[in-house]
């Protein structure tokens, strides 16, 4: 191919070529990916120019490690053992070191730890004599314990004192712990005790009764049947709703006596007339008039005051000299008013009984009136046995704010227990005829 200066000699074109003409544009090079391994070069051309995404692996074998250092020896190397007594030794394979002990002792002697159980001397026992427990079978319990490192189940399997009575593991904790205790004690009294003294004396205090009273209900537990585990699961589902609603009765209880309760009305005490439409009527008239004549007689009242006070001055002013005086008295009495009425304290207000309820009621009546019974018909005679079975009388005979607010509680707390009681009688009937039907089937309960 000819190239452009070829061109311009048969055009017959001189002069000097055109420098600003862009230059070819240099070739692309194809770039030409390795072929990996583990696969032909056949399969490979077929791939085209998109690899698949998939990695191929090759499996290998692991490669040998590649030690840094030299191998250290190891060697037959004898030792004693600290806790034996016998001097014998043993031998075993230990890795040679530089700063290798020749010594025979043993590097795992730090774990042999030994438990510190204590001795005694002849004038100490005096202190720890014990009738079911001799001084020798005293210390053959003080060896064995030091022998087993105070691992008790141990020591009762291995526990062979002849002629001796048989002991049990609770048996041998309270004889232990009481020497113990007690030793501690003569040593040093507990009122020279430091904190941590106080705390081991306390620990060291074995209760005998509570642990077999503990394996006695633990073996109790395990003996189960399933009917009886489903059983107490019932019941505990049971008592957990009562109590979960006793606070809720107890509210709605106190509720419905606020709702009952209702002010005493004139003549018999029958709301007989006013239940209708028109006994209603009438007593909404009733309130009215009351409200009008009691307006009337206040507005009077003031009037008549007013009256007896203009009177009173005109008097002075007439009287030669009294105008002044008649002012003066009328303020020292005001004054005098002024200071009879003060604000009692609440201790003056418990000892003259004085209350301001939030609600009052009209007319006078009665503080023992105004309890309400909390039950009625059949519950009410149980209530008044329990009453009885108690020692109280069913109507208060000094109906004092505290004795009321009290009788109103005690009152509450006998309604929950009959409701409970009640519930409870009828779990134990529906207990008795379960326990009848698993008998007439032949299962023992």
């Amino acid at each position: 191919m000819s190239g452009f200066q070829d061109v311009r000699d048969v055009m017959d074109i001189t002069g000097a070529p055109d420098v600003t003409a862009r230059p070819p544009p240099p070739k692309k090079q194809k770039t030409i990916e390795k072929r990996p391994d583990g696969i032909t070069r056949e399969l490979y051309a077929l791939l085209g120019e998109n690899p698949p995404p998939v990695a191929i692996v090759e499996t290998k074998f692991k490669e040998r490690p590649k030690w840094m250092g030299k191998a250290n020896p190891w060697i037959w190397k004898g030792f004693e053992n600290p806790a034996r007594s016998d001097g014998l030794t043993l031998y075993h394979w230990e890795r040679k070191t530089e700063a290798m002990d020749e010594d025979l002792s043993y590097r795992f002697s730090k774990f042999n730890v030994q438990v510190d159980v204590p001795t005694y001397s002849d004038a100490e026992y005096e202190t720890l004599k014990n009738d079911d427990w001799s001084r020798e079978e005293t210390d053959y319990l003080m060896n064995v314990c030091r022998e087993y490192d105070l691992r008790f189940p141990v020591i009762w399997d291995r526990y062979e004192f002849p002629d001796g009575k048989p002991r049990s593991v609770e048996d041998i904790k309270a004889r232990y712990y009481s020497v113990c205790r007690s030793l501690m004690e003569l040593r040093t009294p507990q009122n020279q005790m430091s904190a941590d003294e106080i705390v081991m004396f306390n620990l060291l205090n074995f209760d005998k009764e509570r642990e077999v009273a503990r394996k006695q209900m633990a073996a109790r537990q395990f003996a189960r049947t399933p009917e009886q585990c489903r059983e107490e699961e019932f019941l505990l589902a049971e008592l957990k709703r009562i109590v979960a609603n006793q606070d809720k009765m107890a509210e709605e209880r106190k509720d419905l006596f606020q709702r009952l309760s209702y002010p005493a009305v004139s003549g018999n005490g029958s709301i007989s007339a006013y239940t209708g439409s028109q006994g209603l009527a009438q007593l909404r008239d009733l309130m009215v008039q009351n409200s009008d004549k009691n307006k009337r007689k206040r507005s009077a009242m003031v009037q008549n005051s007013a009256d007896i006070g203009a009177a009173g001055a005109g008097t002075a002013a007439n009287t030669p000299g009294g105008g002044s005086n008649a002012n003066g008295g009328a303020q020292r009495d005001t004054q005098a008013v002024k200071k009879q009425v003060r604000r009692l304290s609440e201790e003056e207000e418990l000892v003259f009984g004085v209350s301001m309820p939030e609600k009052p009621t009209t007319g006078v009546k009665l503080r023992s009136t105004m309890i309400a019974p909390s039950v009625k018909g059949a519950s009410a005679q149980k209530m008044a046995t329990a009453y009885t079975q108690l020692d109280i009388a069913p109507r208060l005979t000094m109906p004092t704010i505290k004795t009321v607010k009290r009788f109103e509680e005690l009152q509450t707390s006998v309604g929950a227990l009959l409701d409970a009681k009640k519930v409870l009688e009828k779990l134990e009937q529906e207990a008795r005829v379960l326990k009848a039907q698993l008998e007439a089937k032949g299962i023992s309960v």
